[in-house]
């Protein structure tokens, strides 16, 4: 049994594919183009495959990684050419690589950069609604309501953030910023959230979410 990892990027009408749509896409593609897929052994027999930090449906993203075990000694020949030849559309094989090449164990994964857009209605001063959230998370303490299978607790959110920078680009504006991720996840959507709790004055009519890497805690980018 030969463990690799697949880079891909989920974009454009692919990020409506639901995880576990997204797990079953992966298997049929690598059916179609004939990759050895390992499977379980005994009564009810399925492929492993795996996406590391699975993105939230509407979500899009270009540095995804699925882990999968092969029957074959390495990573068949061309193997992200034919992947992406049976791909839905959005859906696009970057890098295989074999995780005894250099592979990050799961648990190494910190953070994430996200880009999101936002875009107001046409009477907001968009450089005023960037100043102001500027102004909102360089604050010491920014405390929300996190939700998780848990339960809900308040955070200072500014704890599970970092790197924020801000464009106004036509009649949205443009953030990228890293976010905790693994254990101690935290969605850019709490961003959005807190400009709603905080900053009601600046109503968002629209919100778009694309993740642009995964890091460890030194903030190397993951692989």
């Amino acid at each position: 049994m030969f463990k690799a990892r697949m880079k891909f990027a989920k974009e454009g009408r692919a990020k409506y594919i639901s995880h576990l749509d997204l797990m079953h896409t992966m298997q049929r593609a690598m059916a179609r183009c004939q990759m050895p897929l390992w499977f379980t052994e005994g009564f009810n027999q399925h492929a492993y495959v795996s996406v590391a930090l699975p993105l939230s449906t509407g979500y899009s993203g270009e540095w995804e990684l699925l882990d999968f075990n092969l029957l074959s000694d390495g990573v068949p020949p061309h193997a992200v050419e034919r992947l992406n030849a049976v791909f839905p559309e959005g859906l696009r094989a970057l890098e295989i690589y074999p995780l005894a090449d250099g592979g990050m164990p799961l648990r190494d994964i910190a953070w994430s950069r996200y880009r999101i857009t936002w875009t107001l209605a046409n009477d907001i001063n968009l450089n005023a609604f960037a100043a102001d959230v500027a102004a909102l998370f360089a604050r010491d303490t920014v405390e929300i309501v996190k939700r998780s299978k848990r339960g809900e607790k308040t955070v200072n959110m500014r704890e599970l953030m970092r790197d924020l920078s801000l464009t106004v680009s036509g009649q949205t504006v443009v953030a990228e910023v890293v976010t905790a991720a693994g254990n101690n996840n935290m969605s850019p959507e709490y961003l959005t959230r807190a400009i709603a709790q905080y900053l009601p004055q600046y109503p968002i009519i629209g919100a778009a979410y694309h993740r642009l890497c995964v890091y460890n805690d030194k903030m190397q980018a993951f692989r």
